[in-house]
């Protein structure tokens, strides 16, 4: 496969500060600048460490910092979300409007982590579906059912799963058969020749590139779909093409 084809790649998942337990680095700016620079990527969607572990809404400001510092290199913010509680967030509605107003490409939700249900959330999945903004969740953070639920009560509202693992496709072609707006990403996506599976039956379009880089290796998705049996269109479409549909400001980005 030529570096045309596995260059330009948008990568849906890219985190900026520590995990105490990862074995990566801290990620800053310049960490990700490299991250772009080191696999050729178009842009990344960037979300906070911090804003998983510490300090959920706080954190986002620390996303926007470098995907402000990096908008130029096609970075992205993603912000996370919950429910709102006095002290913490007066309004979820209010939190869209002011990251839509900041730019903003997508949120991020961590219910199990952050200690809530996924019900509590409504006022935020309305408003990122009147926004056309993504709603991005890793698959341990989030029952099936409470999934395709949000999938069916909200059907604009594109929801991009993550961190799939294994023995997961039978659950996630259940959920991309039944909802149009469900996704997944190619992190951990550790299907024997899932991401083949899928493109042959004609789900290409909703697998997105994405790395976790600040948490895993990056070179395990690169390899997932540089050396999947996919050809160079479908190679395009997830690597490029379908987040240049789902995200804001991704003008840079390759379709």
């Amino acid at each position: 496969m030529s570096d045309e084809v596995t260059s330009g790649w948008f990568d849906a998942r890219v985190m900026t500060g520590a995990h105490p337990a990862s074995l990566q680095p801290p990620t800053d700016r310049d960490a990700i600048a490299a991250h772009l620079d080191r696999f050729a990527l178009a842009g990344a969607l960037v979300s906070a460490m911090a804003s998983w572990l510490h300090d959920p809404i706080g954190g986002n400001a620390e996303a926007s910092a470098v995907a402000h510092s990096l908008a130029d290199r096609g970075v992205l913010a993603c912000w996370s979300a919950v429910p709102s509680t006095p002290g913490e967030l007066d309004s979820l509605t209010a939190l869209v409007d002011r990251a839509v107003d900041e730019g903003v490409a997508a949120f991020r939700i961590y219910p199990m982590s952050h200690g809530f249900s996924p019900g509590l959330l409504d006022e935020l999945y309305a408003g990122l579906q009147t926004n056309q903004l993504p709603l991005c969740i890793d698959a341990a953070e989030i029952s099936w059912p409470d999934l395709t639920t949000i999938a069916t009560r909200y059907p604009e509202l594109p929801i991009i799963l993550s961190n799939l693992g294994y023995r997961k496709l039978r659950e996630l072609w259940a959920a991309l058969d039944g909802h149009t707006n469900i996704y997944a990403d190619l992190v951990d996506f550790a299907a024997h020749q899932g991401v083949e599976w899928l493109a042959a039956n004609d789900l290409a379009d909703r697998l997105l590139f994405a790395t976790a880089f600040g948490l895993r290796d990056p070179g395990e998705s690169v390899v997932r779909l540089a050396w999947s049996g996919l050809d160079d269109a479908m190679v395009r479409l997830v690597g490029s093409g379908t987040a240049s549909r789902l995200f804001r400001s991704t003008a840079g980005v390759r379709s």
